[in-house]
């Protein structure tokens, strides 16, 4: 596909509904000149309709869930977990928890609402949303009700549409503990007939629902106070519960109040009718965070899916000139209340009906909308702008087609002081001269010994600010690998085309996130090159100091040795899944965690514990460097215990339906030097050996009596599935060329 330089950047703030179709649309007609990013704190985003479905059991996690970063992908966009702190419209800046802020020069904000509650006590109780959450303390509380010896009484507070669907799904997921008198589910509401603001006779069937479904409804029960084991009514009455699930009103996030856009008295965005924010163009508001001057509406899905189309146009429409369109909420809606056991509730212009057949359509819809986003193909975004949108140019500034190579490719001078002015200062007693003189100048401590090692990696996530810090970490592996004490780094960074603000923007992010990691090890950044190029890559060249007689080689390993090895393997299967479009988010996100995780630690643990060898495991895989190891004067042989190899979660479904690196085939040579192929290969395991790591852990042979004492001081430092992965022995002459072994539970 033609590359095309980007010139604006357009963020979504969050995941809603809204927000996941624009990416959709966005996918299937992409805005050249426009570099689009999502920021959500989760990879996942729940859809609303099926979320009672999956509390009752009738849907897994993920057919109820949209997966926000494939989706991205497919849109061509970036994606940032991340959590929004603060926006500021003036500066046109986004401030994220514990990372550097983000620039925009058009934004869009979808970030849903929360329970809203002033409830003394509410702390204690468990909030719908974020969905993310409370779906982990559904779980344990699913996991408590089968093993607590007394019953537990379960609370919904919450008279709405939500509240009902919540707590009869809660008492279909549990009919048999209800039945068997080791649960109860009760639903508090202010007012006198449920769901709230429904028709009679909707309030009359979906009463019948519950009953049926044993929900003990407590009508009339204004809630004072969450206390414990106990929820207390403001005219004093009691009610024990053992745990309180809050389904309130819709409330605002607490950051807004900071943005200076103008709210309602709720603290929602207000927009007008083209979903802008009044005296702000150029951000846009969508979903339970947008309110309507003149005509509120309620905070219901039905909305946001509404609007999402007219946002997709109305942000093109902004970035090339063309007329807005207007959001024309329609007055009345077909209403599908979930009721538990497969059937629902039908509610439209005062009329209700019940019964399965119901629960099968709104099931069939559900899953359509669903199907928009799962069936999307990875590579969509390849598809052709209409004519006439193409961004080509931003304030006046033109990129011209043709672009230097050479030293006509840097980066611009005021691009680059510009973002290294946002660095924190680099200051070192062991750097003499550093970043804006020509050349670094170190001075070495007397006695010891320089040790460097240099490392490049083409980006591996959307996000320039972590992909800065998993290269930053990638490459001191190497340092902490031989037992050095990193001192300096000096980065060799590719752009890819954009407009100075861009590049800018990019630079930023990326030398913040290798900074982060630089200095929280002692090491600054002394210099560096950045050019423009096809894509983002970041090299790192890291130096270290060590006294002599603490250096570790990755030789040197003894028969009888224990080999350790820090971290679970999987990264770059999973990796590659990705890249296809086929890895479940939470496999992503794990791996993302422990590629962030130190090796730091790691290495001075395995040093105290007398290791005779140390390595890290990267591109090689597993067996590459293990093989690396046995090398020497005196080679070695090991056997390798199949079945203790730690494996990231999803990893071994990866490598069984071949989703591997691209790399793998030239790892899988080293797969020769094993004595016992068969029957290994017909597991998935099997590739996972020459499987290649990006930030991999630590592998180390230490001797036998010292292992346990050092598995439990790395799982005491975090490094929770450190194991004892096979052992050293003595090579026969014959097998040199056969020197590791399987061995295991097949």
């Amino acid at each position: 596909m033609q590359q095309y330089p980007n010139y604006q950047d357009l963020v979504l703030v969050g995941g809603g509904h809204s927000h996941a179709l624009v990416l959709q649309m966005w996918a299937m007609r992409p805005l050249r000149g426009v570099r689009l990013t999502l920021i959500s704190p989760e990879a996942q985003t729940a859809y609303s309709g099926m979320l009672p479905g999956m509390v009752a059991g009738h849907y897994q996690h993920d057919d109820a869930h949209i997966d926000l970063a494939r989706l991205c992908r497919a849109a061509g966009a970036r994606f940032i977990r991340a959590a929004v702190t603060a926006i500021d419209p003036e500066l046109r800046t986004i401030a994220m928890t514990g990372r550097p802020g983000l620039e925009f020069d058009l934004l869009s904000i979808d970030v849903g609402s929360t329970p809203a509650h002033t409830i003394p006590g509410a702390e204690t109780a468990i909030p719908i949303k974020p969905v993310a959450g409370f779906w982990r303390q559904w779980q344990r509380l699913r996991s408590d009700i089968d093993t607590a010896q007394q019953p537990l009484a379960l609370g919904v507070i919450g008279g709405g549409a939500g509240g009902c669907e919540l707590a009869m799904a809660m008492a279909q997921a549990l009919a048999a503990p209800i039945r068997a008198g080791r649960a109860s589910v009760h639903l508090l509401t202010r007012g006198q007939r449920v769901p709230e603001q429904f028709p009679p006779m909707a309030q009359t069937l979906v009463a019948r629902e519950m009953q049926r479904l044993r929900v003990q409804v407590h009508t009339g029960w204004a809630v004072a106070a969450i206390e414990a084991d106990t929820v207390r009514a403001a005219d004093g009455r009691t009610l024990p519960l053992d745990r309180v699930i809050l389904c309130t009103g819709a409330g605002a996030p607490a950051w807004l109040a900071d943005t200076g856009l103008k709210l309602d008295p709720a603290g929602f965005v207000r927009v007008d009718s083209y979903l802008r924010a009044p005296g702000h163009e150029h951000i846009y508001a969508a979903g339970d965070v947008a309110s309507f001057d003149g005509r509120p509406l309620p905070k219901a899905g039905v909305y946001a899916v509404r609007q999402g189309p007219v946002l997709f146009h109305n942000l093109r429409a902004t970035l090339t000139g063309q007329p807005l369109r207007r959001f024309r909420p329609q007055r009345d809606f077909l209403r599908l209340l979930a009721c538990g056991d497969r059937r629902a509730v039908a509610v439209r212009n005062g009329l209700a009906l019940a019964g399965g057949p119901l629960w099968q359509w709104k099931d069939h819809i559900d899953r359509r909308f669903m199907a928009r986003f799962s069936e999307l193909p990875v590579e969509m975004v390849a598809g052709s702008a209409t004519p006439g949108e193409i961004i080509s140019q931003r304030d006046g500034q033109h990129l011209a087609p043709m672009r230097c190579n050479g030293c006509g490719a840097k980066v611009g001078a005021d691009a680059l002081s510009r973002a290294l002015a946002s660095l924190p200062p680099q200051r070192s007693p062991l750097l003499q001269r550093g970043i804006g003189d020509d050349a670094a100048v170190m001075q070495v401590p007397a006695g010891e010994l320089l040790v460097q090692s240099t490392d490049q990696l083409r980006a591996l996530v959307d996000d320039p600010w972590l992909f800065g810090r998993m290269a930053a970490l990638h490459a001191l592996s190497d340092l902490f690998a031989m037992h050095a004490r990193p001192a300096t780094a000096q980065t060799l960074v590719t752009l890819p085309l954009a407009a100075e603000p861009l590049t800018r923007r990019d630079l930023q992010q990326l030398l913040a996130g290798a900074v982060l990691e630089l200095n929280r090890h002692g090491c600054v950044l002394s210099g560096g090159h950045t050019s423009e190029g096809a894509e983002l890559q970041l090299g790192l060249s890291v130096n270290g100091f060590a006294d002599a007689p603490q250096l570790l080689a990755k030789t040197g390993a003894k028969p009888g040795d224990q080999l350790i090895l820090c971290k679970p393997l999987g990264t770059g299967a999973i990796l590659a899944a990705e890249g296809l479009g086929r890895a479940n988010p939470r496999w992503v996100t794990a791996a993302h965690e422990i590629m962030l995780q130190s090796n730091a630690a790691a290495a001075e643990i395995l040093a105290q514990h007398q290791a005779h060898s140390l390595t890290d495991v990267t591109g090689f895989g597993l067996l590459g460097h293990l093989l690396e190891t046995l090398a020497g004067e005196a080679p070695m042989g090991a056997t390798l215990l199949m079945h203790a190899l730690p494996l990231l979660p999803g990893a071994e479904t990866c490598a069984g339906r071949g989703w591997l690196s691209s790399l793998q085939p030239q790892n899988a040579r080293a797969l020769e030097r094993i004595a016992n192929p068969e029957p290994w290969r017909a597991g998935a395991r099997w590739p996972l050996l020459v499987d290649p790591q990006t930030c991999g852990g630590l592998l180390a042979t230490v001797p036998a009596e010292q292992a346990q004492a050092c598995i439990a001081a790395l799982r005491k430092a975090g490094y929770a599935e450190a194991a004892v992965i096979g052992e050293v022995e003595a090579l026969e002459e014959q097998a040199r060329n056969t020197p590791v072994r399987l061995s295991g539970a097949l």
